[in-house]
């Protein structure tokens, strides 16, 4: 596509704005001129030599050659300004350049946030960059009060270059606060030793990982510091953090928030929600393409999910969990062999079906998994029960249960499981040999085969 007719004395005037920037003699094609634009870092070589204007007049170009150039202006001074080819000689020469050794955030084209401390605006991770902040070393005492607190939502990203690791850093608080679209930071390793992470990552609702080589944890105030990470899984164990975790948490290994990206125990599977009220749990993240789809997330399989807010049917108006009428499992869900499935289908008021649970193999924990769902019969015929360890609140809430299938063969592990008001309201149950719930009887030990002398709440089938 053409911009029309050109006058070369705006390349000209362009050229020679550049040429005055950098100080030197260098004459420029018009696509070499976006590139040279870029370049720029307030460095003059002395040797300023402006061009005269050419005696062709007019030229045609393509649009895209000023189209580049003015990302490349916006590039310099992080505004967001449209600008005529007439226009643009003169923003060159208003470019004044951010020099001196500072903490810096960048925000760059492809949503990250990068985060380094070097003399002049750099970008190690090689991105084009939009906007740059400067950050406040002594912390801060609001998300408000940050200087980037503006574009909090446009970051997908975040990365903490090794130059800021040297710093002595003791006060992060509100850092990341309500980066609501960040799924992943790397580089927290060169955050070790901070003192102050009040609210750090606050609201950071579809947070997945925090990537640390190592850390060395000395927090001392941290309240809230993951207040409604839901999908936050550390790396070790599955760990999820509550709403009340504090700095305490931030650490490698087992019950921390941090992954070791070279000791990464943590797989996905994926559920996609579709616009006809059924949800499909599969280890393929590529969605059904004949049916609309309204949202997808990725699950992490070792998760210890300690609240909603991690399905694709949590959220609002069109993806909530009353919108949930029908789940199935995927035959290729067996290929895990540690699944975690808790909060999953929590307050799903109007789940009336599940199929595939037969494809499911080492399940552990299933907290609140069925809590509050509307359908009157599950099967698990083809589930194997010998691995479960947490049966808490399971199926609470399930008025209009009647009927759990399952194998003739079911038994629960003699020991290293719990589940404390697993059958809490299923007030229709009734097992295969008759025996009728009881508010009396509600542990998981009532999650058995119904049979003469063994009541339970099971048919076998």
């Amino acid at each position: 596509m053409a911009v029309g007719t050109v006058s070369t004395r705006i390349l000209t005037d362009i050229a020679n704005a550049i040429r005055y920037q950098a100080g030197v003699a260098t004459t420029y094609k018009p696509r070499e001129m976006a590139a040279a634009v870029s370049a720029l870092d307030g460095t003059d070589a002395g040797d300023y030599q402006a061009q005269p204007y050419m005696t062709l007049e007019s030229g045609v170009l393509p649009e895209s050659v000023f189209s580049d150039i003015a990302d490349a202006i916006r590039g310099q001074n992080g505004l967001s300004t449209l600008y005529a080819p007439g226009d643009m000689a003169t923003a060159i020469l208003a470019l004044e350049w951010d020099v001196g050794y500072k903490i810096r955030g960048l925000l760059l084209d492809d949503g990250t946030f990068e985060i380094n401390y070097y003399e002049r605006r750099t970008s190690v991770t090689g991105g084009r960059i939009v906007q740059v902040f400067e950050i406040d070393p002594a912390g801060y005492s609001s998300a408000s009060a940050r200087s980037y607190d503006s574009i909090k939502l446009l970051v997908k990203k975040v990365y903490i270059d090794s130059t800021i690791g040297s710093l002595g850093l003791t006060n992060c608080a509100y850092w990341f606060n309500a980066f609501a679209n960040c799924t992943e930071v790397r580089g927290f390793e060169n955050l070790s030793g901070i003192k102050t992470a009040t609210q750090m990552f606050s609201s950071c609702g579809s947070l997945e990982t925090i990537y640390a080589t190592s850390y060395t944890n000395a927090i001392t105030s941290g309240s809230s510091m993951f207040y409604s990470c839901n999908r936050l899984v550390g790396g070790a164990d599955g760990f999820v953090p509550t709403m009340t975790s504090a700095g305490s948490v931030c650490k490698l290994g087992a019950g921390g928030v941090l992954t070791d990206p070279s000791n990464d125990n943590r797989t996905w599977f994926y559920a996609h929600f579709y616009d006809d009220g059924g949800g499909v749990v599969t280890a393929s993240s590529t969605p059904d393409a004949t049916r609309e789809l309204l949202a997808s997330n990725r699950i992490c399989a070792i998760g210890k999910y300690q609240a909603m807010g991690f399905t694709p049917w949590d959220g609002n108006v069109d993806t909530h969990r009353q919108k949930l009428t029908s789940v199935a499992f995927a035959a290729d869900m067996a290929t895990f062999s540690y699944l975690n499935l808790n909060y999953i289908f929590y307050s799903c008021t109007n789940l009336a079906s599940v199929t595939g649970l037969g494809n499911l193999t080492g399940v552990r924990s299933m907290r609140y998994t069925f809590s509050s769902c509307a359908f009157t019969a599950i099967n698990f015929r083809g589930f194997d029960p010998s691995t479960l360890t947490d049966l808490f609140y399971c199926f609470s809430g399930c008025s209009s249960l009647t009927t759990i299938y399952a194998d003739s063969t079911w038994a629960l592990p003699s020991s290293g499981i719990s589940g404390t008001q697993c059958f809490y309201g299923c007030r229709a149950l009734v097992g295969g040999n008759g025996t009728a719930w009881s508010s009396s009887n509600v542990s998981y030990t009532y999650m058995r085969i119904d049979r003469a002398g063994q009541a339970g709440y099971l048919t076998a089938a």
